[in-house]
Formats: structure tokens, C-alpha cells, sequence
């Protein structure tokens, strides 16, 4: 009798440990769904990078006058060149048209390789009195980005609206100017994995709004008539918010929505590339619908961390955001 009463026991436990397993699996994402995400993401960390790149670049660009002469911004060899021209190197006449050629331009700010070729071509103009409120408007022409694994050829057209630029004085001590630019944006992505000739093809239609605080400190300034404000950019942050939409790889329709109240956060070093720190993302596509997460990877702070969580099943996963992560036919 005892040892049937034993044997139901192990039974039960049996049946329990195996439950638990079962319980355990389904809090996983689907291979397919995590091939789905993580193309999706690399698709974004490109994007926004190369944003970011020339973004940058017309920002010291308009701090020196537009002069490119002497500049340093001319042209760049670290491995292959940038050549930058300006058709009015001034400060008041507008509109300008400066032009950005790459070739086999290698970004050393990058943590992976993030080759560059081709043209970029942007009219800036003011439509107001101030003249550091400007419109960029940007044609991408025979312009691509090489990784490790992918060749991505960018078509279409981007614009930047510089709407606000605020000051916030904390007496002689320091200042923060928060700047804020809409940004739209109608491009189609051709994605050639490197040794194979199948192409995967995506769209993204943006509209987003992004503000930047920066932050200076007075280095040497007693008064007024002295004060020499220095940025700080490790105490600087950019915060993203808005939508991407447009038809992915699969042929489905998506959308990217980042809700002004958690907006993507980016933070920087020194010497690499700004570090996306915190935000939050619902991307639907076809019937699926995901919520993504960014922090920084406690491990490598200099990473992004990612989490997805299926927002139908619960089901989760989490990884390290690349550029090069080879994006892959997941359907």
C-alpha cells in the first residue's frame, strides 16, 4: 500500500515538473519572432545612425558660418574620404546647397564596420528672422552603408525643421539649451546580404519629434563680461519621440510609436557613438504586436540592451542591439 502511495506521489510531482516546463517554453519568443525583431531593430540602428552622422555634421557645420574652408570639415581621410562643399559660406544667405560625398568612407565612431558611399545633397533655408531656426532638406543619391554582413541602398528624401531653441541660465554657473527639431522622412531601404544576391526591401515614412539638451558649464567666468560657457557632453541627452511606418521586408505594413511620455534617450561618450539609454516602442506588423524596451546593458554600458515582449502571448526576449547583425529572410 505504501509503495503505491509513493508511486502516485512521483506521479503527481512528474506531472507537476512537467507542467512547469511546458509554462516555462511559452515564455519565450518563436525563433521567426526573434529573427522578425531583430532585423527590425538593426533596420533602426542604421537608419537612425546615419541620421545622427549628418545631423551632427550640419550642426558644426552651422556653428562655424557655414565655412567650410579651413574648417576641418572639408574633407576626411580615416579610411576612404567625405567631401563637403557649400555653395555660400556665410551665415545669412540663404537658401544654401551643400553637398556630402562619400566614398569608402569608414566611421571610426562606429563600434562595428559602417562603410559609406555615395551622395547626399541638402538645401537648408530660413523661412523666419532667425537664422538658426533652418530647414534641412535632404535628397539621398546613389547612397549606401556597408556592415559587416549587409549592403542597405538609401533612396528618397529626409527633412529637419528646426522649430525652438530655448535657454535656461543657472546664474553664473551654467547653462542648458534645449534644442528642438520635426523630422520627416519618405525613404525605401534595398538590404543585399554580402555574397548573395537576394535583396530584401523596406520603406519608412517618419515623422518625429526630437529635442537636445545640452549642457554647459562656466569654466573661468566671474561675471557677466568674463564667463566662458564649456559644453559638457557627457551630461547631454537627446530624447526621440513619434513613428516610423511604411511596409517591411515581408511585404506587411508596420508601425514603430514611441509615446512622447517615453521617449528613446540617447546619452554619449566620448569617442563612440551616442548610446541609446532608455525609451520604450510598440511595433505592430501584420497581426503582431511587440513592446520594446531600451536601457543600457548593465554588463557593457556602452551597448543597448533590448527587450521584446510579445504583446499577445507575454512571451519574451532580450538582446544586445547591433549594427552589423546579419539581417536575415525570417518568414
Amino acid at each position: 500500500m505504501k509503495s503505491k502511495y509513493l508511486l502516485l506521489l512521483l506521479t503527481v510531482f512528474a506531472l507537476l515538473i512537467t507542467g512547469c516546463k511546458k509554462d516555462s517554453t511559452t515564455t519565450k519568443l518563436t525563433l521567426t519572432q526573434i529573427a522578425q525583431v531583430q532585423n527590425s531593430d538593426v533596420q533602426d540602428a542604421i537608419a537612425d545612425k546615419n541620421d545622427q552622422d549628418v545631423d551632427n555634421l550640419m550642426d558644426q557645420l552651422q556653428v562655424v558660418n557655414y565655412t567650410v574652408t579651413g574648417s576641418g570639415l572639408k574633407s576626411v581621410s580615416l579610411s576612404g574620404t567625405r567631401t563637403l562643399t557649400v555653395d555660400k559660406q556665410d551665415s545669412v544667405t540663404f537658401p544654401k546647397i551643400i553637398t556630402i560625398v562619400y566614398t569608402n568612407y569608414t566611421d571610426n565612431t562606429a563600434d562595428e564596420t559602417f562603410i559609406k558611399n555615395g551622395e547626399i545633397d541638402i538645401t537648408v533655408s530660413v523661412t523666419g528672422n532667425d537664422k538658426q531656426l533652418v530647414t534641412r532638406s535632404q535628397t539621398f543619391k546613389n547612397f549606401s552603408i556597408k556592415t559587416d554582413s549587409t549592403t542597405i541602398k538609401v533612396n528618397g528624401t529626409r527633412t529637419v525643421v528646426r522649430s525652438a531653441k530655448n535657454f535656461k541660465f543657472n546664474a553664473l554657473t551654467s547653462l542648458r539649451l534645449t534644442i528642438t527639431d520635426n523630422i520627416t522622412a519618405n525613404l525605401s531601404f534595398a538590404i543585399t546580404k554580402t555574397g548573395v544576391t537576394d535583396t530584401l526591401k523596406f520603406t519608412r515614412v517618419v515623422a518625429k519629434t526630437r529635442k537636445a539638451y545640452l549642457h554647459y558649464a562656466n569654466t573661468v567666468g566671474t561675471n557677466w563680461q568674463t564667463v566662458k560657457f564649456i559644453n559638457k557632453p557627457e551630461q547631454d541627452t537627446v530624447t526621440t519621440s513619434g513613428s516610423v511606418t511604411g511596409v517591411n521586408e515581408k511585404g506587411e505594413n508596420y508601425s514603430k510609436t514611441v509615446d512622447a511620455a517615453t521617449p528613446l534617450t540617447l546619452i554619449f561618450y566620448q569617442g563612440v557613438s551616442p548610446v541609446l539609454a532608455s525609451g520604450t516602442m510598440v511595433l505592430t506588423a501584420g497581426t503582431a504586436s511587440f513592446t520594446i524596451s531600451f536601457k543600457q546593458d548593465p554588463a557593457y554600458p556602452r551597448f543597448t540592451l533590448v527587450n521584446v515582449t510579445n504583446n499577445t502571448t507575454q512571451a519574451t526576449h532580450t538582446f544586445d542591439r547591433r549594427f552589423a547583425r546579419k539581417l536575415i529572410k525570417w518568414w
